[in-house]
């Protein structure tokens, strides 16, 4: 019996001692903690990040009209092209249209256009059989898109690319006047460079004025088209009743905002009739109705919505019959 009792002794300490020997063993060979030099942790990492890493005012929160934070204070923000600062271009003044359309919106459209260029120019016949005419105000709101781009204060993607882009835009809507095998290869050309943007690629950027006038950058007519369009086809049958406001309140924001960013454009210098004073008024009367609708929609009210989209009309109205 007592044999028994120490050979099953033996069976239970001889494993747990055999155990803490291991474990002693391994804990031994554990490599030690690593020492940090205070010197170096200080050149490689800041000690307050938000006392020491963070300049200027730190940015607002996103508002409900999806604007884009104001640029820091002192930063530098992306250049446009390859020559200037993008906020000289077009004689903008910088911030300006910050207050008519957001980075979303801009960025939005782009997306759209380069969608509809992509079927326009799927094939010369299409093309030359009318697909050019669509072409040429596409490209021309391109042209007035990237020079926003160029001027606003946002967040807006493309920077970089602004102004080399806006003079390839701009280019190719003036070209489009005419379906040919020409015109046909070159907006092919541009809407691969638009494709490129799109998905995050890049362009060859070339030499641009960064103070180049508008009529070097847009014509009036494709996008009084534009405008028309905005009008007549989009915000009309969106505004027309409680329920279709509601469901198309996003893109009637996105579409407003739009007709007060082409209004505005509209009454630069360089474009026709910019120093008539009937045309600033039809301007400036769908600009201001433009930015009713916008706020329209941050209110939910489509009422207002209504009204504001039929002072669009009017001074859209007013406008063809008098400087078509």
């Amino acid at each position: 019996m007592r044999q028994f009792v120490l050979a099953l002794t033996l069976g239970i300490v001889g494993p747990l001692v055999t155990c803490n020997t291991l474990l002693a063993q391994n804990g031994e060979r554990r490599a030690k903690p690593p020492k940090f030099d205070n010197s170096t942790i200080n050149i490689i990492f800041f000690r307050d990040v938000f006392a020491e890493g963070l300049q200027g005012e730190r940015p607002e929160v996103l508002s409900e009209n999806r604007q884009a934070p104001a640029m820091v204070a002192g930063g530098n923000p992306s250049g446009g092209g390859s020559m200037g600062s993008p906020a000289a271009s077009g004689g903008g003044n910088a911030g300006e249209w910050a207050d008519l359309i957001s980075p979303a919106t801009i960025q939005d459209e782009v997306k759209r256009l380069n969608n509809q260029l992509a079927s326009t120019v799927e094939n010369v016949r299409k093309f030359n059989g009318g697909g050019f005419e669509e072409a040429r105000r596409d490209f021309t709101e391109l042209a007035m898109l990237f020079e926003i781009i160029a001027q606003h204060d946002g967040d807006v993607r493309w920077k970089e690319f602004a102004l080399s882009a806006r003079d390839g835009f701009a280019r190719a809507g003036f070209n489009t006047k005419v379906g040919t095998d020409n015109s046909f290869k070159e907006a092919k050309m541009r809407q691969q460079d638009l494709e490129q943007m799109v998905r995050g690629g890049s362009i060859d950027t070339r030499e641009a004025d960064p103070k180049a006038t508008w009529e070097a950058i847009a014509d009036r007519p494709p996008l009084m088209q534009r405008l028309e369009i905005a009008a007549h086809k989009n915000l009309k049958p969106w505004t027309a009743n409680q329920g279709e406001f509601q469901s198309n309140i996003e893109e009637i924001m996105r579409e407003a905002e739009l007709v007060a960013a082409i209004s505005h454009a509209m009454q630069k210098e360089g474009f026709e009739y910019y120093d008539d004073e009937d045309y600033l008024g039809y301007c400036k009367k769908m600009q201001d109705a433009a930015l009713r609708i916008v706020k329209a929609c941050k209110d939910n009210n489509a009422d207002e919505a209504r009204k504001a989209t039929g002072d669009v009309d009017q001074a859209c109205s007013g406008c063809h019959e008098s400087f078509r």
